[in-house]
């Protein structure tokens, strides 16, 4: 049979069914339209049942408007997330802290998970927000995504409860560092011991966001723009134990100077101390072997180093296969022994946690020890809390040996400035992938950006391409027999000898902190405050004196792809109301406009050598001006060409079109020419000529012509004929 769809969305039908009636009434009634007044379900009175008093609320929603409806969905789909598995237990841990006597009684004798969730929601809506901060961060450090894990390797100040951590004064100093406006409020939290982390602390640190608008459609039709600043926040986790300050938080420049702030106000750390150290995890290495090397140290020797523990998740966070050994058993030989059938699929999925037991002998006095290091895939290790100073520095020796972790190291302003022509055509790639020879081609070594985890080592490429008597064929390239080199087989298996793997290795692209770093870099040279990412192209400036006016400034890539430019075309147009700007192309060759904004490469303005240095204003105002005056002073059409295969077309009235590809050029060259020498129009035979097509439509993807038709191309006299747009009309 089947299920019965829901009339309201399925959370929202979910909270119907599963709550009592005057519970969900109560949560109805607590909800703000848009215009700030409360909806006002019907009463549910003693008398009333709750199969009544349901169907009553079901009637009222139908009644309401469909948008309200839609903002009601989302809310109960959060009340769901809160109402089961980590989110219910996270929601206990918050009323565990914050409620009283009376109200704490009241949460836990609510009937299930579900009505404790719908009623602190209710009721205690900050405290609800609290736990959704507690539990998103529980996902974060799980899935390590918008994730920045640091050591806290220095003398430091002990935070025995909430009450050690000044949370007004934390506030002020992260208001200082990032620079603004709005007041930074804080929610501290005692986070209990569980299964994989040790008592810690959390603070929630919410802040505004740039200023942003929107046109509001006003019901009698006018609008108005509304302004506003977005709500950010950045979830803070501090383990003592463990002594590592975690931060989750959608942007990379937040989590820094976030975890920054935190060890100076909280901790005591010396502002003019050495950066924080950040480390990163990489257990790749474990996907081809577990055998480990026992590396002959100066003041040390390793007598044994054996992993005894490996854990793989199954496709999802969900399902988890961990193998454990002992020490006197080898981890490969047990896989082999007990999952070979499934041994290939199981390090395909790649490990998520390794623990290896080290045994060693001191130098100095003879003293033998053993001791175990775990290490999760990301930014964990339980090394940083070995109580041992000697163990600790040993442990985090071996792991780099063994090419297991690496000190995270940031781009310095000095290289981010050197290197920023490379980073902006790495920044305007098209994937999330690139393959090593996109950095040997461009003598910039890879270590470098890996350490400043602005790309992370993915594989190797099983097919290349190589060259045999000066032409370029494929070759099948397979593991060396030493590392940094592959064995390379020819097109007919034929041995052809051993390579570098630096072409081969494929690295992932960190976009978000890519981006930043970019942006950082730009907003540094032109003293900018007000960054908004709009979409995955473009990236609003804020508004930027130019000469004696101020025009919007932005910032867009990938303007060489069709799809992309629409996209961000489209998101211009939505903002006309700033008037026409200024579009900084990380493209080579862009276009000249998109619709009345100017548009000029980035390249243009840096150093002969491709750095970084401080963006000429005057030039950028000198060409935003001229080409202004290109579009808005003409007095007949014209197509303006800049390569053979890009141009503009300004028609006087109407804002300049970008012009694609050798048919579309000449399409309107041939219409130009028409318009000024007397006939207004060309036979589509005669406009067709040579370019392969017999309709100017199949010369455009549809989203250009329908830009294109009929504002800047339409029929003449009849539908053989074509003509200019009627901008072009003499009256």
């Amino acid at each position: 049979m089947a299920r019965r769809k829901s009339e309201f969305g399925p959370n929202l039908g979910s909270i119907l069914q599963g709550a009592p009636a005057a519970l969900v009434r109560q949560f109805l009634a607590s909800f703000k339209r848009p215009d700030d007044t409360l909806l006002a379900p019907p009463e549910i009175t003693e008398g009333t049942t709750d199969d009544q008093g349901k169907a009553a609320l079901s009637a009222y929603l139908r009644s309401e408007d469909k948008e309200i409806i839609g903002l009601l969905e989302g809310i109960a789909g959060a009340l769901l997330d809160m109402g089961q598995d980590k989110g219910a237990t996270s929601l206990d841990t918050v009323a565990g802290q914050r409620l009283q006597n009376v109200d704490y009684d009241q949460y836990e004798s609510q009937p299930d998970l579900l009505c404790k969730s719908i009623w602190m929601r209710t009721v205690f809506p900050m405290h609800f927000h609290d736990a959704q901060s507690f539990y998103a961060a529980r996902r974060y450090r799980e899935r390590r995504t918008y994730y920045t894990c640091c050591e806290v390797d220095f003398d430091h100040a002990s935070v025995a409860d909430t009450d050690g951590i000044p949370d007004e004064k934390l506030c002020d100093a992260v208001q200082e560092a990032l620079g603004l406006k709005g007041k930074v409020t804080a929610s501290v939290l005692e986070l209990p011991e569980t299964a994989n982390y040790p008592p810690s602390f959390m603070v929630a640190l919410r802040h505004p966001g740039p200023l942003s608008s929107i046109d509001n459609h006003r019901e009698e039709g006018g609008w108005t723009v509304h302004y506003y600043r977005p709500s950010h926040e950045a979830v803070l986790i501090y383990t003592p134990q463990l002594k590592k300050i975690e931060v989750a938080s959608a942007s990379s420049d937040v989590r820094e100077k976030t975890s920054k702030v935190f060890a100076e106000v909280v901790l005591g750390r010396p502002p003019s101390a050495k950066p924080l150290t950040r480390r990163e995890f990489n257990l790749e290495r474990f996907r081809s072997s577990f055998d480990l090397d026992c590396p002959d140290l100066e003041d040390v020797e390793i007598t044994m180093a054996a992993v005894v523990e490996a854990e793989v998740r199954l496709g999802s966070w969900g399902r988890r296969l961990n193998i454990k050994v002992t020490i006197k058993d080898k981890m490969e030989d047990v896989v082999r022994k007990y999952v070979s059938n499934s041994a290939t699929l199981i390090r395909s999925f790649g490990f998520t946690k390794v623990a290896i037991a080290i045994g060693y002998t001191r130098r100095s006095d003879g003293k033998e020890g053993t001791f175990r290091v775990s290490i999760s895939d990301g930014s964990s290790s339980d090394v940083q809390s070995m109580r041992d100073p000697f163990l600790r520095d040993l442990g985090f020796r071996l792991l780099e040996h063994w090419g297991l972790t690496q000190n995270l190291r940031t781009l310095t302003d000095q290289e981010r400035a050197q290197w920023f022509g490379f980073l902006l055509s790495l920044y305007d790639l098209p994937g999330d992938t690139v393959a090593g020879a996109f950095f040997n081609s461009a003598g910039v070594d890879p270590a470098r950006l890996v350490s400043a985890r602005l790309i992370a080592r993915k594989g190797r490429q099983v097919i290349g391409l190589a060259e045999d008597d000066d032409e370029v064929v494929e070759v099948e390239q397979q593991t060396g027999p030493e590392p940094g080199t592959v064995r390379q087989t020819g097109s007919f298996g034929e041995a052809d000898g051993l390579r570098l793997d630096t072409k081969a290795i494929e690295y992932g692209i960190d976009r978000a902190w890519l981006a930043e770093t970019i942006l950082k870099a730009i907003a540094g040279s032109l003293g900018i405050r007000n960054i908004e990412t709009i979409n995955e192209f473009l990236v609003s400036l804020g508004p930027m004196a130019l000469g004696e006016r101020k025009v919007p400034l932005y910032l867009a890539r990938r303007l060489a792809d069709l799809k992309a430019r629409e996209s961000v075309e489209t998101a211009l147009r939505s903002r006309h109301t700033a008037g026409p700007g200024l579009v900084l192309a990380v493209s080579d060759e862009p276009p000249q406009f998109l619709g009345p904004n100017v548009v000029i490469a980035l390249r243009d303005l840096l150093l002969n050598d491709g750095s970084l240095g401080d963006l000429d204003r005057e030039e950028m105002a000198r060409r935003f001006e001229a080409n202004r005056t290109l579009a808005t002073s003409a007095q007949v059409a014209q197509v303006v060409r800049h390569t053979p295969r890009s141009a503009t077309l300004i028609i006087p009235g109407l804002e300049p079109l970008t012009l694609d590809g050798v048919g579309q050029i000449q399409l309107f060259e041939s219409l130009v020419e028409a318009a000024t020498d007397g006939t207004g129009q060309r036979l589509t035979k005669v406009l067709m000529d040579g370019m392969g097509s017999d309709n100017p439509r199949q010369l455009f993807s549809s989203g250009a012509w329908a830009k294109a038709h009929p504002t800047y191309i339409r029929h003449g006299s009849s539908n053989r004929y074509w003509r200019l747009g009627e901008a072009t009309d003499n009256a």
